[in-house]
């Protein structure tokens, strides 16, 4: 039996890490205990343990969220030697949370309703063009990364400009949809013609053997840029097994782990010496330049806002 524990709360929970565990497990005879739990609850669940926490290492799919709650100090920082030299963007300023893997969004696109792929947009903007009424999607605020796009915006254009963008999309008839889970299925479905996502839900929906293509946005010079979120993980502060936690990390961190994640899910890598595949490397991608502290503090008041305009997701049960 494994004489090593990790506790593990997940609010990353599609696609599922399992296969990353179990190699966890495998390579150093751990014995890795997760607990789901839906990904706007994980963090007050770890405010509310505090004083005896439960789990040694958050996963969760979010740095914004991650970010939002660091100055309470339920994080112990850990400067792993990968992250030592990540751009700022992807790792707290004090090394208290971590990305692993980056969420850059595209546009998947269906070549069965847009079969030029000369004609397809090549910015946000582009897609309040008349020809492409009522059929543009993405995701609602149920997922963080529909919040961050926007706030990101925001700070890197002003109010103005990324409201009435807003208002140009749904007068244009923006189909939104409860995750980007199902704004990727409803492309096929549906018969929309753009699907704002994260690029690995496009290359998960195309290895399903879907007939589906991938765009990105606002890529010219001095563009606007794509907005890039990350998963992450985080060392919690007072961990009862908190050197099996670190060694945890350097492993998710590792070019073995982040080849093999761009090889499942189609995510990229944020580890340089990662191998990407089909993925488009990070350096490749133009990221919209807005601080992670200004979409963080623009949070809330985009979630509000977003919800106002008829982004709000379904009634959980």
């Amino acid at each position: 039996m494994p004489d090593r524990l990790l506790r593990v709360y997940s609010g990353r929970n599609r696609p599922d890490l399992g296969p990353v565990y179990r190699l966890f497990e495998g390579y150093t005879d751990t014995k890795v205990e997760v607990e789901m739990i839906y990904h706007l609850d994980v963090e007050g669940r770890l405010l509310e343990e505090r004083d005896d926490p439960r789990a040694d290492v958050l996963v969760t799919n979010s740095q914004v969220a991650v970010e939002a709650v660091r100055e309470t100090g339920i994080f112990e920082a850990y400067r792993a030697a990968v992250a030592r030299d990540y751009d700022e963007w992807l790792r707290a300023p004090d090394y208290s949370w971590l990305s692993f893997s980056a969420w850059p969004r595209s546009a998947m696109m269906n070549p069965r309703v847009l079969p030029d792929a000369a004609a397809w947009p090549t910015t946000l903007e582009a897609l309040a063009d008349p020809r492409l009424r009522g059929k543009i999607s993405m995701a609602t605020t149920n997922e963080e990364t529909t919040v961050s796009q926007w706030s990101s915006i925001r700070a890197a254009k002003g109010d103005e400009y990324a409201w009435a963008l807003v208002d140009r999309l749904l007068e244009n008839g923006l189909r939104t949809y409860e995750s980007n889970k199902a704004t990727r299925e409803a492309l096929v479905k549906d018969r929309n013609a753009v699907a704002l996502v994260n690029s690995s839900n496009y290359h998960v929906f195309l290895m399903e053997g879907n007939a589906v293509r991938e765009a990105w946005l606002d890529q010219e010079p001095g563009g606007l840029g794509t907005h890039c979120e990350a998963h992450v993980v985080a060392l919690v502060k007072g961990a009862k097994h908190g050197d099996v936690a670190r060694a945890f990390i350097d492993f998710l961190l590792s070019a073995e782990i982040q080849t093999l994640l761009a090889r499942m899910f189609g995510e990229t890598p944020v580890n340089p010496n990662a191998e990407t595949g089909s993925v488009r490397p990070l350096a490749a991608i133009r990221r919209t330049p807005a601080p992670l502290a200004e979409i963080t503090a623009l949070r809330e008041s985009t979630r509000v806002y977003l919800t106002k305009k008829g982004f709000a997701p379904p009634a959980r049960d």
